[in-house]
């Protein structure tokens, strides 16, 4: 990344009424070398730095433009700025400009875990162009564990740390190192008998700060239905595992009817129902759910800014490029998958695929 020396010294040569053969005089050097550093035509030599930064009234540091790492504002513009890289120019150039920024703040705990999510946000494109698909998820997961790792030491706020060690635990379950993943669980500081956030609403309450407890409530309503979710995913899958069918069926219905009622996606509720049909054998039914969750993924947006429930608490959604990718591999599953073997022959099934891969950008 380039240098702006040339701006600052500009600014603030004017601010101090300095002609440009005024400072070169006071550096020993030529107008027309001040002239090339103010137009980044060239650089100041290195042993001027310190003359260059007394004569402007500024330190090193200000005049190289140094900080150790981004302000919350810079990383939101930075972030935002890697998103629409991603998106408009695919995952090669999202990649190396995001490692150009890691390079650019090599100690800054906060963007490396902004980076790591950003990779696993995008996962889904680098597997559509990649040839081993296997293999580039592991590479991809294992950088995004080495940033978590590194980002876990580098935080200093309480909160990054935390959210830090949950994205180290969760990569690690992915990566099927479940050992390493259950001693980080373990080493999780112990559960909050009061949720601080319960706390700080009813203060905002009692404040009359209304604006920031509604929006401290949409967010504690959207973590808790999503672990309202998690939990009935979980246990519908351990019912059918053990095939507990009728129970595993109840538990994904009060799944559906969470995601019906919060205005959330649908295509997972009708996944689940898909894998419940085939262990069941039921292949009329499971044809029934796969068209469902089609429908469901041609639907998908995750924009829940709308949401009567969650509005204003999401501060990005997927792109257009994110959904077709989303559907390629949702496509590429249903085609290559062995857990769909007994439907591949079935016309309906076909038909299926059929329709969602007419619904795919051609040149997503």
């Amino acid at each position: 990344m380039s240098l702006q020396i040339g701006t600052t010294v500009a600014q603030a040569r004017r601010a101090k009424n300095l002609t440009q053969e005024a400072l070169a005089d006071l550096l020993g050097v030529s107008a027309a070398a001040v002239s090339k550093w103010e137009t980044n035509a060239s650089y100041p030599d290195i042993t001027l730095l310190s003359p260059l930064a007394r004569a402007l009234g500024l330190t090193v540091d200000a005049l190289l433009g140094f900080r150790a790492a981004p302000t919350d504002e810079e990383l939101k513009k930075i972030t935002a700025h890697l998103r629409e890289i991603f998106d408009g120019q695919g995952f090669a150039a999202g990649r190396d400009a995001l490692e150009d920024v890691l390079r650019e703040y090599p100690t800054s705990g906060a963007f490396k875990l902004v980076a790591g999510g950003l990779y696993y946000h995008y996962l889904a494109s680098a597997l559509l162009q990649a040839d081993d698909t296997g293999q580039t998820a592991e590479e991809i997961s294992g950088r995004c564990l080495q940033l978590f790792e590194q980002g876990e030491r580098e935080c200093t706020d309480v909160r990054e740390k935390l959210s830090a060690q949950m994205l180290r635990i969760n990569t690690l379950t992915m990566l099927g190192r479940y050992e390493e993943a259950e001693q980080l669980i373990e080493a999780l500081p112990a559960k909050q008998v009061v949720d601080p956030d319960v706390l700080r609403l009813n203060l905002y309450l009692a404040q009359g700060e209304l604006d920031k407890a509604e929006q401290l409530a949409r967010r504690s309503l959207l973590s808790r239905v999503t672990d309202v979710s998690g939990a009935l995913m979980s246990l519908s899958t351990v019912a059918r595992r053990q095939h507990r069918f009728e129970e595993a069926a109840a538990l994904i219905n009060a799944y559906t009817a969470v995601d019906t009622l919060f205005g959330l996606d649908r295509s997972n509720g009708e996944m689940l129902r898909l894998m419940l049909a085939l262990d069941q054998g039921d292949t009329a039914a499971a044809l029934d759910a796969l068209d469902r969750y089609i429908d469901a993924r041609l639907a998908y947006t995750l924009d829940y800014r709308d949401n009567p429930f969650f509005a204003g608490v999401q501060t990005a959604v997927p792109s257009p490029r994110e959904i077709a990718a989303a559907q390629q591999l949702t496509l590429r599953s249903l085609e290559e998958d062995e857990s769909y073997a007994a439907l591949r022959g079935e016309p309906r099934f076909q038909a299926a695929l059929d329709r969602l891969r007419a619904a795919i950008p051609p040149d997503a």
